[in-house]
């Protein structure tokens, strides 16, 4: 790691730089639903379809 010297001397450490990664495409689809019943109904639904769901409460 190198270093670098301050105004006044003293050595600090440059921080280490992040490597930058890579994310693979990800595609969604948020529905707002009225309440939980309408919300399981969905949820039931889209599974039952084979999608891979996860329930939010906010």
């Amino acid at each position: 790691m190198s270093r670098e010297t301050t105004t006044n001397g003293n050595k600090r450490r440059r921080p280490k730089r992040i490597q930058p990664t890579e994310c693979p495409p990800l595609h969604q689809v948020v529905a707002e639903c009225e309440n939980e019943r309408e919300q399981r109904k969905l949820y039931d639904e889209l599974k039952a379809k084979g999608y891979r769901c996860r329930l939010l409460n906010l």
